[in-house]
């Protein structure tokens, strides 16, 4: 089993072990706490508040290291009751999240840690997690809040946080901000940013003077910096591959680790300019391979979500080896009554680049959020704000202020738990859920080749989502056509599962089953 899965093996294995060993303890917990507001540990600062007041979050990152869940950097709000008064405020604290215990939005409990006083508190910010070496790296990406005491631009530095088995952990500077390595790099937020196989991603992103202090004026910066986690060190290339000027904003990046030599990773949505008039349509996915900087643009199929920025995205693999990437929300780019919020769900099915939307009633838009593939068939959604603010006038800021303030977030505690096997929003987290039970034509021979080498694995209960009854995959023979594309290898033709009782195929397809 390759050891960039291992981690995830391990974890279903000590969420096993802790739910056995303190199950009657867990049936006592849940009887003696039902209907009590979310908690939280005694070490708690400023990166949370109570249920009764909480309005938003958004911004922050999130990941997911062993049993736990953790969130850190971001914006919140908050009103008390009987009050038309908001605070505004920014997260000091990384939050955690046991994955390993049933919960709900209401009853969940978040461990928190303190922040050493020259650690970084960033909004629109990334978590990268090294998995091998179970260490979290943060501070290149982001920028400073404007909200609570509005704390200076802290100068470019890196910090590691070191979880542990209790839902904390500890914090080191691994590059300190007067170390040369920063005499050719600035920090930038909005960029597209992932991490896997031992590095991480940085493409382009805006920097200003709340990402670097005395930066005289918003410029989106070119290019794709590697952060190798191994040497820990930094390296930035051009990424005219992606387009001539190597720039784009508010778009995802997902590390995929089941194809390719080492993992692809994949970029989707965003704009090029920042100004939402150059779009990225999501009918186009870029494929990045990080061991040869080489660039691939392959056409997506199906039902082609509309542009959009600020989604959030998570990936997994499936059974039938497939991989797939699952895209919550967004907006239009405009904040204020021009804004065209979304709450839709759509799946990218790899390598069959064929996008299936997922039809459930709209009735939670969001963007600025984060989500992770958790507890074997939910992705959790964390955060996110009221785009379609009460005001369209006025300072930026007071824009941006509007949309934590007009509408407290329907998830309790920003939290929405998206079931796979009822295709249903819940307020519940079940631990340990039943895990697991399409070819394309490629842009490329070099981009067919790499997702024809493929190492999937064994699924662990902690990571994996459930797809059985969401995406019902046959085998057909080689060459089999489906939507004018030739299907390559052991072809693949997938029908969206709604219900027991309700499938549809995908239309004109002629196929022949395999014995």
């Amino acid at each position: 089993m390759p050891l960039l899965r291992f981690s995830y093996v391990i974890s279903s294995i000590l969420c096993r072990a802790s739910l056995l060993f303190s199950a009657a303890a867990l049936s006592n917990h849940e009887q003696k706490d039902h209907g009590v507001k979310a908690a939280i540990e005694s070490r708690q600062v400023s990166g949370f508040v109570g249920a009764e007041i909480f309005m938003r979050r958004a911004y922050q990152a999130s990941a997911v290291a062993g049993k736990y869940l953790y969130i850190d950097g971001g914006e919140l709000s908050y009103r008390s009751p009987n009050s038309d008064t908001t605070t505004y405020q920014y997260s000091s604290s990384t939050l955690s999240i046991d994955l390993c215990q049933n919960w709900t939005n209401e009853t969940v409990v978040f461990h928190s840690t303190n922040k050493p006083p020259s650690a970084p508190d960033l909004s629109i910010t990334s978590l990268w997690y090294d998995e091998d070496n179970n260490i979290f790296y943060l501070g290149f990406t982001g920028r400073a809040s404007r909200f609570g005491d509005w704390p200076e631009t802290p100068p470019l530095s890196l910090w590691s946080f070191r979880p542990d088995d209790t839902g904390s952990g500890s914090w080191k500077e691994e590059i300190g901000t007067a170390d040369p390595a920063w005499n050719h790099l600035t920090r930038t937020f909005g960029g597209y940013t992932a991490a896997g196989s031992r590095r991480a991603l940085v493409l382009s992103g805006t920097t200003q003077d709340l990402t670097a202090a005395g930066w005289p004026y918003p410029a989106l910066l070119p290019g794709i910096v590697h952060f190798d986690m191994t040497t820990k060190e930094f390296a930035n290339k051009t990424a005219t591959g992606f387009n001539p000027g190597g720039r784009a904003i508010w778009g995802r990046m997902q590390y995929v680790p089941s194809f390719g030599s080492n993992g692809l990773f994949l970029l989707m949505g965003g704009d090029l300019g920042g100004d939402g008039t150059t779009n990225i349509l999501f009918d186009n996915i870029w494929v990045y391979d990080a061991e040869t900087n080489q660039w691939y643009n392959q056409t997506a199929t199906g039902n082609i979500p509309e542009p959009r920025r600020e989604f959030c995205i998570a990936g997994v693999n499936s059974t039938n080896e497939t991989y797939e990437i699952f895209l919550y929300g967004g907006s239009s780019g405009d904040l204020g009554s021009p804004a065209i919020p979304f709450d839709e769900i759509f799946i990218l099915s790899l390598p069959a680049f064929h996008w299936f939307k997922v039809d459930y009633p709209p009735q939670h838009p969001r963007q600025g959020h984060s989500c992770n593939a958790v507890g074997g068939s939910q992705i959790l959604s964390i955060g996110g704000i009221d785009s379609n603010s009460k005001i369209s006038t006025g300072d930026g800021f007071d824009i941006t202020k509007s949309t934590f303030n007009s509408s407290a977030d329907p998830f309790t505690q920003g939290l929405g738990i998206f079931d796979m096997t009822s295709l249903k929003w819940a307020d519940r987290y079940t631990a340990n859920a039943p895990a697991p039970q399409n070819g394309s034509q490629f842009s490329s021979s070099d981009l067919r080749n790499m997702f024809q080498t493929t190492h999937f694995t064994q699924h662990s209960g902690n990571t994996q989502l459930y797809l059985e009854r969401v995406l019902v995959c046959r085998r057909f023979r080689k060459q089999t056509r489906l939507q004018n594309s030739v299907l390559w290898k052991r072809g693949t033709s997938c029908i969206l599962n709604l219900s027991a009782r309700q499938r549809w195929r995908m239309p004109d397809q002629k196929w022949e089953r395999t014995k």
